[in-house]
Protein backbone atom coordinates (compact mmCIF):
# COMPACT_ATOMS: atom_id res chain seq x y z
CA UNK A 1 0.00 0.00 0.00
CA UNK A 2 1.40 3.41 -0.89
CA UNK A 3 1.87 6.02 1.80
CA UNK A 4 -0.27 9.10 1.03
CA UNK A 5 1.76 11.11 3.54
CA UNK A 6 5.23 10.16 2.29
CA UNK A 7 5.93 13.71 1.11
CA UNK A 8 5.38 15.07 4.63
CA UNK A 9 8.40 13.15 5.91
CA UNK A 10 11.36 15.41 5.40
CA UNK A 11 13.99 17.55 6.94
CA UNK A 12 13.33 21.29 7.22
CA UNK A 13 13.70 22.82 3.78
CA UNK A 14 12.76 26.49 3.99
CA UNK A 15 15.12 28.88 2.20
CA UNK A 16 17.74 30.03 4.66
CA UNK A 17 15.97 27.99 7.29
CA UNK A 18 17.58 27.94 10.67
CA UNK A 19 16.71 25.94 13.73
CA UNK A 20 14.96 28.14 16.23
CA UNK A 21 16.27 28.41 19.78
CA UNK A 22 12.83 27.16 20.80
CA UNK A 23 12.03 23.45 21.05
CA UNK A 24 8.62 21.96 21.78
CA UNK A 25 7.74 18.81 23.71
CA UNK A 26 4.34 17.13 23.94
CA UNK A 27 3.61 14.42 26.51
CA UNK A 28 -0.13 13.87 26.02
CA UNK A 29 -1.13 16.45 28.61
CA UNK A 30 1.01 19.54 28.07
CA UNK A 31 2.72 21.21 25.11
CA UNK A 32 5.91 22.76 26.51
CA UNK A 33 8.42 25.11 25.00
CA UNK A 34 12.06 25.28 26.04
CA UNK A 35 14.52 27.96 25.10
CA UNK A 36 11.80 30.55 25.46
CA UNK A 37 12.16 33.80 27.38
CA UNK A 38 8.96 33.12 29.29
CA UNK A 39 7.31 29.90 30.41
CA UNK A 40 5.40 28.09 27.68
CA UNK A 41 3.33 25.22 29.03
CA UNK A 42 -0.21 24.80 27.76
CA UNK A 43 -2.73 21.98 28.26
CA UNK A 44 -3.08 19.84 25.13
CA UNK A 45 -4.39 16.44 24.03
CA UNK A 46 -4.15 14.24 20.95
CA UNK A 47 -6.49 11.67 19.44
CA UNK A 48 -10.11 11.03 20.25
CA UNK A 49 -11.05 10.14 23.82
CA UNK A 50 -11.96 6.52 24.61
CA UNK A 51 -14.39 6.02 27.47
CA UNK A 52 -13.79 9.58 28.64
CA UNK A 53 -9.98 9.52 28.67
CA UNK A 54 -7.14 9.83 26.17
CA UNK A 55 -5.24 6.66 25.33
CA UNK A 56 -1.61 7.11 24.29
CA UNK A 57 -0.74 3.42 23.92
CA UNK A 58 1.33 2.32 20.92
CA UNK A 59 -1.61 0.35 19.55
CA UNK A 60 -3.90 3.39 19.66
CA UNK A 61 -1.16 5.54 18.03
CA UNK A 62 -1.49 3.26 14.98
CA UNK A 63 -5.23 3.96 14.60
CA UNK A 64 -6.05 6.29 11.71
CA UNK A 65 -8.52 9.13 12.31
CA UNK A 66 -8.78 8.41 16.04
CA UNK A 67 -5.43 7.68 17.70
CA UNK A 68 -2.96 10.27 18.98
CA UNK A 69 0.01 11.54 17.01
CA UNK A 70 2.63 8.75 17.16
CA UNK A 71 5.66 9.22 19.40
CA UNK A 72 8.68 10.56 17.58
CA UNK A 73 10.51 13.61 16.32
CA UNK A 74 8.77 16.24 14.25
CA UNK A 75 9.17 19.88 13.27
CA UNK A 76 6.98 22.87 12.57
CA UNK A 77 7.65 25.97 10.50
CA UNK A 78 5.95 29.14 11.80
CA UNK A 79 5.70 30.63 8.31
CA UNK A 80 3.21 27.84 7.53
CA UNK A 81 0.77 29.13 10.12
CA UNK A 82 -2.76 29.12 8.83
CA UNK A 83 -5.33 31.57 10.19
CA UNK A 84 -8.99 30.55 10.27
CA UNK A 85 -10.66 33.47 8.56
CA UNK A 86 -14.29 32.77 9.43
CA UNK A 87 -15.78 34.07 6.18
CA UNK A 88 -13.27 32.48 3.81
CA UNK A 89 -13.37 29.14 5.61
CA UNK A 90 -16.99 29.08 6.73
CA UNK A 91 -17.64 25.60 5.37
CA UNK A 92 -14.16 24.10 5.13
CA UNK A 93 -12.68 24.56 8.59
CA UNK A 94 -15.10 25.50 11.35
CA UNK A 95 -13.61 27.16 14.42
CA UNK A 96 -15.21 24.58 16.71
CA UNK A 97 -12.97 21.89 15.17
CA UNK A 98 -9.83 23.89 14.32
CA UNK A 99 -9.75 27.02 16.45
CA UNK A 100 -8.32 30.25 15.08
CA UNK A 101 -4.95 28.88 13.90
CA UNK A 102 -3.19 25.73 12.83
CA UNK A 103 0.38 24.73 12.06
CA UNK A 104 1.43 21.71 10.02
CA UNK A 105 3.47 19.12 11.91
CA UNK A 106 6.13 17.45 9.73
CA UNK A 107 7.65 14.11 10.78
CA UNK A 108 11.37 13.57 10.35
CA UNK A 109 12.12 10.70 7.93
CA UNK A 110 13.00 8.27 10.74
CA UNK A 111 9.79 8.88 12.74
CA UNK A 112 7.39 5.93 12.51
CA UNK A 113 3.92 7.31 11.77
CA UNK A 114 2.30 3.96 10.86
CA UNK A 115 1.23 5.35 7.50
CA UNK A 116 -0.56 8.25 9.16
CA UNK A 117 -0.12 11.94 8.51
CA UNK A 118 -1.90 15.23 8.15
CA UNK A 119 -0.96 16.24 11.70
CA UNK A 120 -1.39 19.80 12.97
CA UNK A 121 -1.17 21.87 16.12
CA UNK A 122 -4.58 23.52 16.35
CA UNK A 123 -7.33 24.65 18.67
CA UNK A 124 -11.06 24.09 18.86
CA UNK A 125 -13.86 24.02 21.37
CA UNK A 126 -13.92 20.29 22.18
CA UNK A 127 -10.79 18.41 23.32
CA UNK A 128 -9.76 15.70 20.88
CA UNK A 129 -8.60 15.25 17.31
CA UNK A 130 -7.86 12.69 14.63
CA UNK A 131 -4.18 12.67 15.60
CA UNK A 132 -3.31 16.34 15.86
CA UNK A 133 -2.07 18.16 18.95
CA UNK A 134 -5.18 19.96 20.15
CA UNK A 135 -4.64 23.03 22.31
CA UNK A 136 -8.40 23.76 22.38
CA UNK A 137 -8.98 27.31 23.68
CA UNK A 138 -5.23 27.78 24.29
CA UNK A 139 -4.25 28.02 20.60
CA UNK A 140 -4.44 31.82 20.58
CA UNK A 141 -2.08 32.06 23.57
CA UNK A 142 0.31 29.59 21.89
CA UNK A 143 0.40 31.64 18.67
CA UNK A 144 0.83 34.89 20.59
CA UNK A 145 3.79 33.48 22.57
CA UNK A 146 5.32 31.91 19.47
CA UNK A 147 5.20 35.17 17.53
CA UNK A 148 6.60 37.08 20.51
CA UNK A 149 9.47 34.62 21.01
CA UNK A 150 10.42 34.50 17.33
CA UNK A 151 10.51 38.27 16.96
CA UNK A 152 9.78 38.37 13.26
CA UNK A 153 11.90 35.36 12.27
CA UNK A 154 9.25 33.05 10.78
CA UNK A 155 11.66 31.39 8.32
CA UNK A 156 12.94 28.96 10.88
CA UNK A 157 11.91 25.56 12.05
CA UNK A 158 11.08 24.43 15.54
CA UNK A 159 11.76 20.86 16.65
CA UNK A 160 8.84 19.05 18.29
CA UNK A 161 9.32 15.88 20.32
CA UNK A 162 6.35 13.66 21.15
CA UNK A 163 6.93 11.24 24.06
CA UNK A 164 4.19 9.75 26.22
CA UNK A 165 4.64 8.39 29.74
CA UNK A 166 4.51 4.60 30.08
CA UNK A 167 0.95 3.30 30.23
Amino acid sequence: MSDPYALERSRPHAPGCLQSKIALQFDGKVLRGTGTQSVLALPAVSGKPKNGHFDYSTEWQKTRNAGPIPEGDYWIQPSEMWSNNWLKNLYRSPRAAWGNFRLTIHPYPDTETYGRGGFFIHGGSTPGSAGCIDLTVHIDKFVEKLKSELGGLPECYIPLTVRYPPQ
